[in-house]
């Protein structure tokens, strides 16, 4: 058993299709096949069930996919903790986020390491726990958060809902407003496909309140609409320490909304993180806590 074919299993699992693995490893779909095959006569027991070109993992698979991955994260590990050793100022680092936003503000940690080289992605919970476990990436910073066994998980924010106005809105004046008394405003929102959007239709649903939605966009042409004034949206508490607008826009508190939206930091037990990963993740979790507002 080679590690060629831990890896090649590894990836077939978390595909669970044979075309779309094939793709992702760069072989053939006929030799990934026969890769399978061979590994389970060498097991002597099946892995998958088969449904034409789709696999779908069985108990045996499942178990050998916790122990497979163990390995190849060991393994990882090791490689990267060797290199790290033979170049102590490892200076790369690889992430994933299931939203841009989490990023925006984090131009200060950059300027202050020129040197570091950034492998970043956005992409859905479920692609990002394929990454992890593939050792693609160093760490993901999600909400929801990802959790498990072999995952440590941070919690950096336990973000409250907050409705964002610009200060020449008559709204601005108040402290606290309850969204049921200002359902007919000019709500501005996210798409609906997007993890942010999900939480807040929640909110409403809840409420029983249909909002008047004046539009309904992407995060870049939201943040400019409310810096212009053309509405309110519902932001996260967070928002306002990440500068994700400008100093005109005020936050308010939302009496009747009691849920909270986690914003979580997960990488794996067993990886090996560089000095530059561990540096920022000290930057994350002093960002997220808003200790740079005390400055």
């Amino acid at each position: 058993m080679e590690l060629t074919q831990l890896r090649y299993f590894q990836v077939a699992a978390n595909y669970e299709h044979i075309s779309r693995a094939a793709e992702a490893l760069n072989i053939s779909q006929p030799a990934l096949s026969t890769m399978i095959t061979r590994l389970e006569k060498e097991l002597n027991v099946p892995l998958f069930d088969h449904n034409g070109r789709s696999i779908v993992l069985n108990e045996n698979g499942r178990r050998f996919l916790k122990r497979v991955n163990h390995i190849l994260t060991e393994v990882d590990s090791s490689k990267r903790e060797l290199q790290e050793m033979a170049n102590e100022h490892d200076n790369t680092i690889s992430l994933a986020v299931s939203s841009s936003q989490f990023l925006q503000g984090m131009h200060t940690f950059m300027y202050q390491h020129l040197d570091y080289k950034w492998h970043q992605r956005v992409a859905d919970n479920k692609e990002i726990i394929s990454l992890l476990n593939l050792g693609q990436i160093d760490m993901a910073v999600t909400s929801p958060g990802i959790y498990g066994n072999d995952y440590h998980s941070i919690l950096l924010s336990n973000d409250e809902f907050k409705l964002a106005v610009h200060k020449d809105n008559p709204l601005a004046q108040k402290k606290s407003v309850r969204l049921r008394d200002i359902q007919d405003e000019r709500f501005i929102m996210l798409l609906k496909d997007l993890p942010f959007r999900i939480q807040t239709d929640r909110i409403f649903t809840e409420l029983g309140i249909t909002p008047l939605y004046s539009m309904e966009c992407d995060h870049l042409l939201r943040r400019e609409l409310i810096n212009a004034n053309a509405g309110v949206t519902i932001a996260s508490q967070s928002a306002s320490f990440r500068h994700l607008y400008s100093d005109n826009i005020r936050f308010l508190d939302i009496e009747d909304v009691h849920q909270t939206r986690e914003i979580v930091l997960t990488y794996l037990n067993d990886r090996h993180l560089s000095h530059a990963s561990k540096a920022f993740i000290s930057f994350l979790k002093q960002k997220f806590s808003g200790d740079d507002l005390k400055s």
